[in-house]
């Protein structure tokens, strides 16, 4: 039995732990003599962490939280956190025997790169561009100190992993720019995967949860389910919608956010009676996705998203659900150019509104069984545990 420990660092929000890759290593476990241990740093509520447990206990994952300092500034206390941190990991490791270390993006890096590394091996979790994320998003710049240190810090375990799993080809390639060719054959790309028995088309649940909702079984009904921010294309949604919706008197839109107050503020009053904003547990999810008709998978196609795989996109094919989804995210065209089905939006296009309203027009000839093909192909538990266990496999 090999044992396995994942260290990840998380905000209060991130629901990735119970979501995704507890459920990841379950199904891994069904097929592999492998033991999952995970250790993970944050700063969520008491509440939080108690149904991540829950999910752990469930899903046979040995689960450990390490509360992340956050005084006297957030900084100075995630430093603190870290430094601890590193002797916490070691014992852990020597404590229960771990063989497979496998550290999920920046802080969990700055660890491992200090770990004493007998006998253990190293699978370090890149998981997309994060540090470029930052830069995009989050005004950090890369003249300063703290990317600098942070950049190096990523590096260095880019090259002295033993094992380096992405979420893209096209991350792998910009790594490869950063270290050398040399470092090619340890990086493995991974999937990220969802339950395609809960994750399906049910006509039932359909015209059930319309109901609940006030939507007629003959509205048009539109669908996002995720973070909003300046990243998420809150005006490439709302300018298509408001555009079918003029021709189309009978349709919705259904935002499935935890954070309502971003759109409250910014919708149009024409549409304040057309679009529902609601907050859901991930558990019901599906329920919701069921009711509609079309969904948004759009995203601001800059440097760092070239290192993502959106797993609300495999939510949606794995309904069946026809999508209009950004070019430039991550490996997404590599497959959605084929899938006539599904819409790739290009943001540099000037008829990109107008190619999003012919698509519409196509709506009710799509057939959603091919869509759901294309999501059982590539975003399916199966295929994403299958990918994780021919990277562990590639540890000598």
């Amino acid at each position: 039995m090999r044992k396995i420990l994942f260290i990840t660092w998380d905000g209060p929000q991130t629901s990735y732990m119970e979501g995704l890759f507890m459920p990841i290593f379950n199904e891994i476990s069904k097929t592999q003599p492998v033991e999952f241990h995970v250790l993970q740093f944050t700063w969520a509520k008491e509440e939080k962490i108690k149904q991540i447990k829950e999910a752990a206990t469930t899903l046979g994952i040995i689960y450990t939280v390490v509360p992340v300092y956050r005084k006297p500034i957030a900084l100075v206390g995630s430093l603190l956190t870290v430094f601890k941190g590193i002797s916490f990991v070691q014992k852990y490791i020597k404590k229960h025997q771990i063989e497979i270390v496998m550290p999920r993006s920046t802080m969990p890096a700055v660890m491992v790169n200090r770990l004493q590394r007998k006998n253990i091996k190293v699978i370090f979790d890149a998981d997309g561009l994060p540090l470029e994320e930052r830069v995009d998003f989050s005004g950090l710049s890369k003249e300063s100190k703290q990317y600098i240190w942070l950049k190096s810090q990523e590096t260095k375990l880019l090259r002295t992993a033993d094992g380096v799993i992405t979420r893209s080809q096209k991350a792998i390639e910009i790594h490869l720019t950063t270290i050398g060719e040399g470092y090619r054959n340890k990086f493995s790309v991974v999937f990220n995967g969802r339950n395609s028995t809960v994750f399906k088309p049910d006509f039932n649940e359909r015209l059930k949860t319309r109901e609940q909702l006030g939507f007629s079984p003959h509205e048009k009904i539109f669908v996002y389910c995720g973070s909003l921010g300046p990243q998420y294309g809150w005006e490439e949604m709302v300018t298509i919608f408001s555009e079918y919706h003029n021709k189309n008197n009978a349709s919705k839109f259904l935002i499935l956010t935890g954070n309502t107050e971003f759109a409250e503020q910014r919708l149009p009053s024409s549409l304040k009676e057309s679009i529902k904003l609601i907050s859901v547990p991930f558990i019901d999810v599906p329920k919701y996705l069921n009711s509609a008709d079309i969904a948004f998978a759009i995203r601001k196609p800059t440097f760092s998203m070239q290192g993502v795989a959106p797993i609300k996109l495999g939510e949606y094919l794995l309904m069946g659900l026809p999508t209009i989804a950004s070019a430039g995210i991550g490996d997404t065209e590599s497959f959605l150019k084929t899938v006539s089905e599904c819409l790739l939006f290009e943001h540099s296009d000037q008829q990109r509104f107008k190619k999003a309203s012919d698509y519409l027009q196509t709506l009710d000839t799509i057939e959603k069984n091919q869509i759901r093909k294309i999501g059982m192909q590539y975003f399916s538990l199966e295929r994403s545990a299958k990918s994780y266990i021919e990277s562990i496999s590639k540890l000598k």
